[in-house]
C-alpha cells in the first residue's frame, strides 16, 4: 500500500450508503470514477499471478464472488488511487475479507503463501500491520452488506468472476464437519485441490480467459521467479538434510502429490550388464 496518505484522511471521508465514497465534482463525476475503479479491479483480475491464485481456489473457499465484490468495496472505501489496484493490495482486502465472513482459519493463511512467497512466515506480521493500514483507510469501516456486493456485481454482470458461486455444500458454517472433507486452496506451483463433492476441478475453473496487458496497473512484486522457471531435468535429487541428519528428497515441479503419508521403497542398484 502506499504511504502517501495519512489513514485519518481516510477517516474523515464522506461515505454514501452501501460503501460508496463521495467525490467531489457532481453525481456525473462520481458514476465516471465508479467505472474507471471498476474497469481497474476486473483488469487486475486478468493478471495472470491471480488468475493461477484463483484457479487453487476451485471450490470459492478463500474468493468467491462476494469475496471478490468485497475487495472492490474495500478498494472504494480506502479511496485507493487506481495505480493501487494492484496484486498485493487485493491480498490484504481478500484476507481482510476472510476475516470478516469465513469461520475456517486455514483456508485463509494460504493467502500468505501468495502475498509473501517462499519466506512467508518471517513477513506475516508486516502483512497484518499492513492488512490494519489499509482497514484504517477505510475508516475501520469492513462489514458489507449482500445487497451492496449484488450492487457491485450488477454493474457488469456477465464477467466470470461473478459466476465464482459457492456451492451449498460449502456454504455456512462448517465448524461440526470433519477437516477432511474441506480441501484448502493450494499454493503457487501446486496442483487444484481434488474435492470429492465438487469433483475435479479444471485448472481455469471460472477464470478461464487469457491474462490481458495491465496498461494502468504494475505488476505484482510478490511472485517469486523461482516458483515458474522449471529445472533442466525432471528427475529425484537427494541431498542431506542440514536439520536432522538424515536426508531431503526433491521432487520434480511435474510430479503433483496428494497430502497423504507414502510410503519409499529404495530397490538395490541392479548389476551391471557386461
Amino acid at each position: 500500500m502506499s504511504e502517501a496518505q495519512d489513514p485519518a484522511h481516510a477517516v474523515a471521508t464522506q461515505v454514501k450508503p452501501w460503501g460508496w465514497n463521495h467525490r467531489d465534482g457532481g453525481s456525473g463525476a462520481v458514476c465516471s470514477r465508479q467505472h474507471q475503479e471498476l474497469r481497474a479491479f476486473l483488469y487486475l483480475l486478468e493478471h495472470s499471478f491471480l488468475q493461477e491464485f484463483l484457479s487453487r481456489d476451485p471450490c470459492f473457499q478463500i474468493s468467491d464472488k462476494y469475496l471478490l465484490a468485497m475487495v472492490l468495496v474495500y478498494f472504494r472505501r480506502a479511496n485507493l488511487e487506481l495505480s493501487e489496484y494492484t496484486c498485493s493490495n487485493l491480498f490484504l482486502a481478500l484476507f481482510l475479507a476472510n476475516d470478516m465472513e469465513e469461520d475456517l482459519e486455514d483456508a485463509k493463511c494460504v493467502i500468505f503463501l501468495w502475498a509473501l512467497g517462499r519466506n512467508w512466515h518471517s513477513q506475516v506480521t508486516d502483512f497484518l500491520r499492513q492488512r490494519d493500514k489499509l482497514w484504517a483507510r477505510m475508516g475501520f469501516r469492513a462489514v458489507v452488506s449482500r445487497q451492496c456486493c449484488e450492487e457491485v456485481m450488477a454493474k457488469e454482470p456477465y464477467h466470470w468472476a461473478w459466476t465464482r458461486e459457492r456451492r451449498p455444500h460449502h456454504g455456512g458454517a462448517q465448524r461440526s464437519c470433519p477437516k477432511a472433507q474441506v480441501p484448502l486452496p493450494r499454493g503457487p506451483g501446486l496442483s487444484p485441490p481434488r474435492c470429492s463433492l465438487c469433483g475435479v476441478p479444471s485448472l481455469y475453473s471460472h477464470c478461464c480467459h487469457q491474462p490481458r496487458p495491465l496498461p494502468v496497473l504494475p505488476t505484482c512484486p510478490s511472485p517469486n521467479p523461482e516458483w515458474y522457471c522449471p529445472p533442466s531435468h525432471a528427475c529425484l535429487s537427494v541431498t542431506e538434510d542440514p536439520w536432522g541428519g538424515g536426508f531431503l528428497m526433491v521432487l520434480p515441479p511435474q510430479l503433483h502429490l496428494e497430502p497423504g503419508t507414502y510410503t519409499l521403497h529404495i530397490f538395490p542398484k541392479p548389476p551391471s550388464v557386461p
